[in-house]
């Protein structure tokens, strides 16, 4: 699914275009020819798997871990 945006207007969101091969689609507004622009932005793509991975590593320790000792029945508890 090509998506393309125009590179001088900056308002709207990316459109969904289907070209002949060869062709290069104007920019409605402008008249300008529109960029491609990839479906994943690759950085904001390494961003969240950074993150993402960084968290599923800090709660492994937590999850493989011991269960903390229970603690026994308080008089209060059972009344």
């Amino acid at each position: 699914m090509p998506r393309f945006r125009c590179p001088d207007c900056c308002c709207g969101p990316a459109v969904v275009l289907h070209p002949p091969k060869g062709a290069l689609p104007v920019c409605f507004r402008c008249g300008t020819v529109m960029e491609r622009q990839p479906l994943v932005k690759p950085i904001p793509l390494a961003v969240f798997l950074t993150v993402s991975s960084a968290l599923i590593g800090l709660s492994i320790p937590a999850l493989l871990g011991p269960p903390p000792p229970s603690r026994p029945p308080t008089s209060e508890n059972l009344a």
